[in-house]
């Protein structure tokens, strides 16, 4: 009855509990120093970032001391993805294809903690990013599509502060914007292969492994480490997207802004 059980969850939750049985004991000696992902999270800013007004047009005074926000005025007014009847209505995939680099990804992304957590977390972040593949699989995804990838990172980071998962469908609904967005991204146009592969490799590695972690602190609580954790998860979603955690809606029509 349990494996039946852990199934469902599976099934129902998309990010589910299973990651868990592969990463084994590789989590629990780095957890504690989850830390955020700033300089990944500022990538995924860039990206979705606000075109530079045009020659001829004045800025908002205020963008002289504010940063310029990212671009989710654009994702909240996005139509509905699954209108039509489906999660394929609007497929299209923004597939990476630069050279698998999926041992250096987790090597770089394991460099933000501390030297005796670094081997631990490269090894779970490797782990991470085989059950993503599995994922992509068991959701009908498009296999190496970095707007996947990048809706990986949001939804785990999400699923991580909010402590509640993201359903399948609302995850699929997410993939499709965030393809409809990247793809007006110039910094996506102009980027090299290997910065895409390298891009969706640790934005699907981070958004696993958050979306995990969290399941683990769940089954086993820890009030020090899950604060420290939802720290994190605030930090690189607001990084990321530039608006405060508590704005951020994952729903029926994907990303909304509140």
């Amino acid at each position: 009855m349990q494996a039946l059980e852990s199934q469902r969850r599976q099934r129902r939750h998309g990010f589910g509990p299973t990651l868990l049985l592969l990463l084994g004991c590789l989590l629990q000696p780095a957890v504690a120093q989850v830390a955020p992902s700033q300089s990944l999270a500022e990538q995924m800013r860039a990206m979705l970032a606000k075109p530079a007004p045009r020659a001829g047009t004045t800025a908002p005074a205020a963008a002289a001391t504010t940063p310029a926000p990212a671009g989710l005025a654009g994702i909240a007014t996005l139509p509905a993805a699954r209108q039509g009847g489906g999660v394929g209505v609007f497929d299209a995939p923004l597939q990476t294809e630069g050279p698998v680099q999926i041992a250096q990804s987790a090597a770089e992304l394991a460099q933000r903690f501390p030297a005796d957590k670094r081997a631990a977390m490269a090894r779970a972040y490797e782990a991470s990013f085989s059950f993503w593949q599995k994922l992509e699989t068991q959701l009908g995804l498009t296999p190496n599509d970095l707007a996947a990838g990048v809706a990986a990172f949001i939804a785990g980071n999400y699923a991580a502060f909010m402590q509640q998962q993201v359903p399948d469908e609302q995850f699929k609904t997410l993939v499709l914007q965030m393809q409809g967005v990247l793809a007006q991204s110039p910094v996506i146009r102009q980027a090299s292969p290997a910065t895409r592969r390298s891009l969706f490799e640790q934005m699907a590695m981070v958004g696993t492994f958050m979306a995990v972690y969290r399941e683990q602190l769940s089954r086993q609580p820890s009030p020090n480490e899950e604060l420290h954790f939802r720290n994190a998860a605030r930090a690189n979603l607001e990084l990321a997207l530039g608006v405060p955690v508590e704005r951020m809606v994952i729903g029926e029509q994907g990303l909304e802004v509140r």
